[in-house]
């Protein structure tokens, strides 16, 4: 009769054992598709990760009763060297209006909902099309990843990986104009760690890079108080200083300013 279970011997007065071959062979058809299952854990759905990101932070209900967000905000740039300080106004409709005080003076950006444009004492004024105006429109849309259903025609988890050393889920979104958002969630919070969008530069296409943390809670919601943005070379740490929703805004607050109609006038 075959010893399917083990067998022992004395050497040198210790017993030793040893697994019969039917037993280890069995063990290992039992540990392996275990291994592979492991390492081949499929991806969560993408919408799964929005709605978490949302009930993780304060809520659906808690998000439809923003219209609008003011944000008082320091950001230290590396190029050029400087501190300013920014104050932001972004609507769930679409316009916005971003003015930062610099030592170089005041640099504003903006849209009325359509026109997209931007102010700058040493470049002059000019109006954003094409992809850039996209991504000026999904840089500063109001809580796009809490509007997901609305804002983008696809989303889809299409990876992992780690970000200062956490390990995050990695999602695309494409809005309806097909400009694509990468967003990053962290997978043990919950919480959007990270958002990339295509930049157009001087030099080619390139990624602009945003860093999130500080979550805090204001209104009922988990909003992030800490930003850091990396594109073309150069680095920009936000601090953001007060959060208020829903103010009163003035009517011509999203206007587009005297150099920006007559750009749009002209057809430059």
């Amino acid at each position: 009769m075959i010893n399917t279970i083990c067998c022992s011997s004395l050497m040198n007065g210790t017993r030793r054992y040893a697994i019969a071959p039917r037993i280890l062979a069995l063990l290992l058809l039992m540990v392996f598709p275990l291994l592979a299952g492991k390492q081949s854990d499929p991806l969560p759905k993408a919408k799964t990760l929005f709605e978490n990101f949302i009930q993780k932070t304060g809520g659906q209900a808690a998000y439809d009763r923003i219209l609008s967000r003011l944000t008082k905000s320091v950001m230290q740039m590396s190029v050029p060297a400087m501190t300013a300080e920014v104050t932001s106004r972004l609507t769930r409709s679409g316009p916005y209006h971003v003015v930062v005080d610099s030592p170089m003076g005041k640099i504003e950006y903006g849209s009325d909902g359509q026109t997209v444009w931007e102010s700058n004492p040493m470049t002059g004024s000019r109006i954003r099309e094409g992809r850039e105006r996209l991504r000026f429109l999904s840089l500063y849309g109001l809580d796009l990843p809490a509007r997901w259903r609305q804002a983008f025609k696809k989303v889809i988890c299409t990876g992992k990986e780690a970000i200062d050393g956490k390990s995050v889920f990695r999602v695309e979104a494409l809005t309806g104009a097909d400009f694509q958002l990468t967003y990053y969630f962290d997978q043990t919070s919950g919480l959007l760690v990270k958002i990339e969008l295509p930049l157009e530069t001087m030099a080619g296409q390139g990624i602009q890079e945003i860093l999130l943390g500080d979550y805090r809670r204001v209104d009922g919601i988990l909003f992030p108080h800490s930003q850091v943005r990396k594109e073309a070379g150069r680095e920009m740490i936000i601090t953001i200083k007060s959060v208020t929703h829903n103010v009163e805004i003035p009517a011509n607050e999203f206007a587009l300013p005297e150099a920006v109609r007559k750009i749009a006038g002209s057809g430059q």
